[in-house]
């Protein structure tokens, strides 16, 4: 299982290098080599999971693990989430219960599950830092172990978007994440590190949630929107997230439609 698992690690990196060398590029042959290495890690990961479900949940980590911490390329991460998880068979679980994972949880459910324990983790402990800092002997984390954390936790926000746009998450979860971050509270400020997640979420998903038919959606976006209004004017947030929370509204107002990049013209 070791050597499996190294091949499908080995494919999963050649592959996204050179996917990066490809977008970078522009050049059609460095896309090509792309797509012929992504096909070839598709089929291994497919065969691998069909022959072995026991590694499902290897597999799933694997991909889980490298894009959380490479958000920028979560939407090709969740491409291939999705195509896994297409053509995989389903494997329904032995054993029911919530959280429950067994070797027979389908891919998806495995995926899903490290979604939302790494983003529960870091809501519980986010609630203690705050607790400890209210309290008269605050110590905090180390400052690279804090910044690590905050890092997984972005990535997985922006993985949980990429993931909800190949509609293996749900509207109702995203939903869920962007109240959960704004708080209950609408007279308290949410933390910095929670006003931040919130704006790189809705600037990853806000267009989908505003899709939605729903009128009762509809209603719900509006309230998040009035209330992010509300904290751009609050004294207690620094310049940089009131300048954020300003640029979602903006780009919502927009369609969702960014405005070109302005480059200074070439001066010969």
């Amino acid at each position: 299982m070791e050597n499996t698992k190294l091949v499908c690690r080995v494919l999963l990196q050649d592959w996204i290098t050179f996917k990066a060398l490809a977008l970078e590029d522009r050049s059609r042959i460095m896309n090509e080599i792309a797509e012929d290495k992504y096909a070839r890690l598709l089929s291994q990961l497919i065969n691998t999971c069909v022959t072995r479900p026991q590694i499902i949940k290897e597999v799933a980590t694997l991909i889980f693990d490298k894009a959380i911490l490479e958000p920028t390329f979560c939407p090709m991460y969740a491409k291939l989430c999705s195509d896994i998880q297409h053509k995989l068979p389903t494997f329904l679980p032995r054993e029911r219960g919530a959280g429950k994972i067994t070797e027979n949880t389908p891919f998806k459910g495995i995926l899903l599950n490290l979604c939302q324990q790494l983003f529960e983790e870091h809501e519980e402990r986010s609630s203690q830092e705050l607790r400890k800092m209210n309290g008269p002997y605050h110590k905090g984390e180390p400052k690279e172990m804090e910044r690590m954390s905050n890092l997984r936790a972005i990535g997985n926000l922006r993985l949980i978007g990429e993931l909800l746009k190949q509609h293996m998450v749900t509207v109702r979860i995203g939903h869920h994440i962007v109240q959960k971050l704004l708080g209950d509270e609408e007279k308290m400020c949410p933390s910095e590190e929670n006003v931040e997640a919130v704006c790189l979420f809705l600037k990853t998903v806000g267009k989908e949630l505003d899709g939605s038919s729903s009128l009762s959606s509809k209603k719900v976006n509006d309230k998040y929107y009035r209330r992010l209004k509300e904290l751009s004017n609050n004294s207690q947030l620094v310049m940089r997230l009131r300048f954020m929370i300003r640029n979602i509204i903006n780009l919502r107002s927009n369609g969702w439609i960014s405005r070109p990049e302005v480059t200074n013209p070439a001066v010969y």
